[in-house]
C-alpha cells in the first residue's frame, strides 16, 4: 500500500506545470515520480492538444488519463486510446465564419484531436504556434476535415481588447456551447460538456477515484470549473486573483515548482 493510493492530481500545464520558459523543472519532475511511485495518479488537463503534450508527457509519470482541449478530449495513454470526446457541430462552424467576416483582426484557430488548423493569422495566433511549438496547417475554414463533430475546440484570438470587443457578439451562442478565456488573448468554444470541470470528472471515475481524493491545479479562468469540483484544489501563487479567491491551497509559483509545493502538501496531508 502507497501512502498516495487513490489519489488523483490533474495539472493545467501553461502558467502551472510550466515554467515561463515553457519548461519543466527537474525538482517537479522528481516529486512527480514520488507521488506516483507511492501509488498516485497524475496527468495532464489542458487546453492543448495531445499532439502538444507528448514531449512533456515523456518526461512525467502521467499514469491517468489525459484531458485534453479543456476536457472536450479524454485519452487512456497507457493504451493510447481516446475514452470519450464531445466536438463541435456545424453552427459552431457557421458562427467561425461570422466572426471571420464580423472581425477581421481576430486570429481563428481550430484543433481536432491529432493536428491544429489556423484559418486566420494574427500576431497572437503566431506567437501561440510559435511560443508552443505547435504544429499547424494553414487553411480555410471549408479546408477543415469534416465532421464538425470531431473538432474539439475553436480558439478566437487577438489582443484582449479586440476580443472583448468581439465577445458579446460569440456570447450570443453561450447556452450551446463553453466559452472561456485560457489567457487574455484567447478565447475558446468547446461543446457545452467541454470544459475541465467535467472532464476531470470522467477522467476520475474511469480510474474509480474517489471525488474527495480529485486534486485540480491550475491558474486561469479556464481552470475555474476543475478547481470548483475537486476536492482539494490547489493554485501557484502567480495565478489569477479570481483563481486564488476560489481554491483550497495556494502553493509556489510556476517558476518555482508549483507542483513540488502540492505533492509536499499531500505528503504531510496523507503521510
Amino acid at each position: 500500500m502507497g501512502k498516495f493510493d487513490g489519489i488523483f492530481i490533474a495539472s493545467d500545464m501553461d502558467g502551472t506545470l510550466l515554467d515561463d520558459t515553457h519548461e519543466i523543472q527537474r525538482e517537479t519532475i522528481q516529486a512527480l515520480e514520488y507521488f506516483t511511485q507511492n501509488g498516485g495518479y497524475f496527468s495532464l488537463a489542458t487546453g492543448r492538444t495531445r499532439p502538444a503534450t507528448a514531449a512533456y508527457r515523456k518526461l512525467l509519470p502521467c499514469n491517468g488519463p489525459g484531458v485534453y482541449l479543456n476536457g472536450a478530449i479524454i485519452c487512456d495513454e497507457a493504451l493510447e486510446k481516446v475514452i470519450y470526446m464531445e466536438g463541435l457541430d456545424d453552427s459552431a462552424k457557421q458562427l467561425a465564419r461570422e466572426v471571420m467576416e464580423a472581425y477581421p483582426h481576430l486570429g481563428i484557430e481550430v484543433f481536432l484531436l491529432d493536428h491544429s488548423y489556423v484559418c486566420r493569422m494574427c500576431e497572437v495566433t503566431r506567437q501561440h504556434f510559435v511560443n508552443l511549438d505547435i504544429p499547424y496547417t494553414l487553411c480555410g475554414l471549408d479546408e477543415i476535415p469534416e465532421p464538425t463533430q470531431e473538432w474539439g475546440k475553436i480558439n478566437f484570438t487577438g489582443e484582449h481588447d479586440e476580443v472583448l470587443a468581439a465577445r458579446p457578439f460569440i456570447d450570443r451562442v453561450k447556452d450551446k456551447y463553453n466559452l472561456t478565456f485560457s489567457t487574455p488573448g484567447y478565447y475558446e468554444m468547446t461543446c457545452k460538456g467541454g470544459h475541465k470541470g467535467d472532464g476531470v470528472q470522467r477522467a476520475a471515475r474511469y480510474l474509480g477515484v474517489e471525488p474527495s481524493l480529485v486534486c485540480t491545479v491550475g491558474d486561469s479562468q479556464n481552470d475555474l470549473p476543475m478547481l470548483r469540483g475537486a476536492g482539494i484544489s490547489f493554485a501557484p501563487e502567480n495565478a489569477r486573483q479570481e483563481v486564488l479567491d476560489t481554491v483550497d491551497v495556494v502553493v509556489a509559483d510556476n517558476n518555482h515548482n508549483t507542483l513540488q509545493g502540492v505533492v509536499e502538501y499531500l505528503d504531510k496531508q496523507f503521510g
